[in-house]
């Protein structure tokens, strides 16, 4: 059988035996030094607290790595919120595991596959939080989680003591931010992330135009990581990382897009659904259709004017579900996105806007946009 001699193995099946190696030799020598397990053996459990819970509630379908690898994820997130970790550093991590084909969140498009949208729904985050409360690293009632302080280090060399309340609220759907009263006169300083809408906004311009592009400063969050890939999964462009994570350089094919293989799935993105509904119509392909879709809260939003103004204006576009909200489906005929005048609701959000004009360069004819029935509720 090739590969089980040296003079059969292919270089990567060598380089996967070096890696398979050295991961047993690093294992064996935490455990022969750390036998119980009150240190350093613990670090080898990163993204196994989360990670087992969710394992828990989704086996058999969800395997064991794949469960590990959301956990791991989630973890960072932790580290990150407690201000150890950046957000390039989760970005990074999640972009590897990406890379393998494992999940990244717990409504990953993966996991949803395999056990769908009812069993997914089983995920309760207080489940989650009785799962951890029997894990082995949990001393009474003390959750612990292997935290990280950059890629490669962790903040202790053993699992570090985490508040309930934090673990809650990185794996909860939404958390509900309260007002708090002044209780302090020193000065703050806040810095925010970048904008969502930015930052997808400048994907896109960076993905449709010709050449290369260098973003800093990026929103690493599931809004821009599901346009990115959206984007790459159309050929719109070639992505690339420098100063070890902080710049995103894209290269744009020209607005030359093509037909994905997949659905493009969006998550919840409600800005890359906005931009992309307008975006899918310009694949250069003569038959055949793209689908978008989303998760259950992305089927109730709505996108309604949006594509209702698309269809006036010629693109083929039908809704396979709720009337007025994804998931759509784009019919390609090979006339691309025709352009001319188009009408839009002026009480709208902008980001529908934004979808139309981001396109016009590669319209049929020049785009005349028209925002008509009120005044415009979107202003600088």
């Amino acid at each position: 059988m090739a590969g089980l001699t040296i003079a059969s193995r292919s270089e990567a099946q060598s380089l996967l035996l070096r890696v398979i190696s050295a991961s047993a030799r690093v294992k064996a020598y935490v455990v022969t030094h750390d036998e119980r397990e009150s240190g350093m053996r613990g670090l080898l459990n990163f993204g196994h607290t989360i990670g087992h819970a969710i394992e828990a509630v989704l086996s058999p379908q969800v395997l064991h790595g794949e469960c590990v690898a959301v956990g791991c994820v989630l973890e960072a997130e932790v580290a990150r919120r407690m201000g150890h970790l950046g957000d390039v550093s989760v970005a990074r991590l999640a972009r590897c595991l990406r890379a393998y084909g494992l999940p990244t969140a717990m409504d990953d498009a993966i996991i949803r596959g395999l056990v769908g949208e009812e069993r997914l729904r089983e995920l309760r985050p207080q489940r989650l939080m009785d799962v951890m409360s029997v894990d082995k690293k949990t001393v009474g009632s003390q959750k612990r989680l292997v935290v990280l302080k950059r890629l490669g280090e962790t903040l202790e060399m053993k699992p570090t003591n985490i508040d309930d309340s934090l673990i809650l609220e990185v794996v909860s759907e939404g958390v509900r931010v309260n007002a708090v009263a002044d209780v302090t006169q020193q000065a703050v300083t806040v810095v925010p992330p970048g904008s969502k809408s930015i930052s997808n906004r400048a994907l896109q311009l960076a993905a449709l135009g010709r050449g290369t592009c260098r973003i800093r400063n990026l929103l690493h969050s599931d809004d821009t990581q599901v346009m990115l890939a959206a984007l790459q999964a159309m050929g719109a462009c070639s992505v690339a990382w420098e100063d070890d994570g902080a710049t995103l350089v894209v290269t744009g094919n020209g607005g030359q897009l093509q037909r994905p293989d997949a659905e493009l799935y969006l998550g919840n993105a409600g800005t890359a659904a906005r931009f992309l509904s307008t975006t899918v119509n310009l694949i250069d392909a003569r038959d055949g259709s793209s689908v978008l879709t989303g998760n259950a809260r992305m089927k109730l939003r709505p996108s309604g004017p949006l594509v209702d103004a698309l269809r006036a204006n010629g693109c083929g576009i039908e809704y396979l579900e709720r009337e007025g909200s994804l998931p759509l489906r784009v019919q390609h005929t090979g006339r691309g996105f025709p352009g001319g005048h188009i009408q839009l609701a002026a009480s709208i959000s902008s980001q529908y806007v934004s979808s139309i004009l981001l396109c016009a360069p590669y319209a049929q004819e020049p785009v005349r946009l028209e925002l008509v029935g009120g005044k415009v509720i979107s202003q600088l």
